[in-house]
């Protein structure tokens, strides 16, 4: 018995159908187990010590070398220290500083450096200035012993103020000059300088790479955790221990800097006196127990935690609209404040 044409037209086109619905369903299947199933990236992690402070690094890419890109990053950190160190007899910035006024050729690195860290020195109205290195090494704040830690006499510190002023620092070219005897200290912007850096060497390497970069407390993003999650970041108590947090921050991306007055001080009659120094008076200043700081940019967000520490909460929120930064203030008393788009990374 035959069937009609039209029955076996019928019959094609439900198998036809049928197949088609078959391989719809296991592209869908394919796709589910590679999305929940895809072994998460397994991250790389080094610890070590630079720049004067605790550093680690997680990484993650696809392309299996995250060990070898981790290890040229501390390399990079080695080299980063003997630039910027001002302390370190013949690194870039001493050689600078012991020109005796002199135009003096510099990096490329340096010379962003500086150039950038003035332009936030006018933006802050000096409030945040590279020139303090004098008043740093007076209070023997250069050095990582507390046992030099101590208070200047007023009249010491009268005697350095005049060789401490951003206005000092002139530039030409590649060339760098720095006038009145001032000296670079670029304690409050560096660290931000070195985590984007390695940021930017961990994306040039694999622009799908994840991971973070945290240099004493300054973190950068490279990527998401696993790709899509946050990276869990806590804000320090700053009268309580390093693992005692406030609050959390959850970041996909960007840089997050803390300035604070309880990593390098001493207490004198009652007063704290710590690292963060008030460029046009000589001492430290009361306003806060620590500001922290989110940009798109490393040196940004570690320069405004210097800047507003030493300003006080004046011109914070219009500094941190006009530049992109969200912020989480801790008083003196323990009071609490943040702005919209710190609320924004927040969440």
């Amino acid at each position: 018995m035959r069937l009609p044409d039209s029955d076996k037209k019928m019959n094609f086109l439900s198998i036809r159908v049928t197949i088609i619905t078959l391989s719809i369903l296991l592209i869908i299947a394919i796709v589910i187990f590679v999305v929940f199933w895809k072994k998460p990236p397994q991250y790389y992690v080094q610890y070590g010590v630079a720049l004067g402070t605790n550093v680690t690094i997680s990484y993650a890419t696809g392309r299996g070398n995250a060990q070898q890109v981790v290890e040229t990053m501390f390399k990079e950190l080695d080299n980063i220290n003997n630039i910027f160190n001002p302390w370190l007899p013949n690194s870039e910035l001493y050689n600078l500083n012991h020109s005796n006024g002199q135009w003096t050729q510099v990096s490329p690195e340096l010379l962003d450096v500086l150039e950038y860290s003035i332009q936030i020195a006018q933006k802050t109205d000096g409030n945040f200035d590279p020139s303090i290195g004098r008043l740093v090494n007076l209070w023997g704040f250069n050095s990582t012993d507390s046992r030099n830690w101590h208070l200047p006499s007023s009249s010491e510190i009268a005697n350095i103020l005049p060789h401490v002023g951003y206005q000092n620092v002139q530039f030409d070219g590649n060339k760098v000059r720095l006038l009145n005897g001032v000296w670079i200290d670029l304690g409050g912007i560096a660290k931000g300088y070195a985590v984007q850096l390695l940021v930017e060497m961990a994306k040039e390497n694999d622009p799908n790479s994840t991971g973070y970069v945290d240099i004493g407390g300054d973190i950068g993003i490279i990527g998401p955790k696993y790709g899509n999650q946050p990276w869990v970041i806590g804000v320090r108590n700053p009268r309580g221990t390093s693992n005692d947090a406030l609050t959390y921050v959850n970041l996909y991306r960007g840089y997050i800097a803390t300035s604070g007055d309880y990593e390098r001080y001493i207490t004198v009659g009652g007063k704290r006196y710590y690292h963060i120094i008030n460029p046009k008076t000589g001492y430290s200043d009361n306003y806060f127990q620590s500001v922290t700081s989110i940009s798109d940019n490393g040196m940004l967000s570690d320069a405004f935690g210097t800047a507003a520490m030493v300003a006080g909460p004046n011109d914070i929120s219009q500094w941190a609209e006009e530049l992109g930064i969200g912020y989480f203030l801790i008083y003196e008393n323990g009071q609490i404040q943040n702005n919209t788009l710190w609320n924004e990374y927040a969440k």
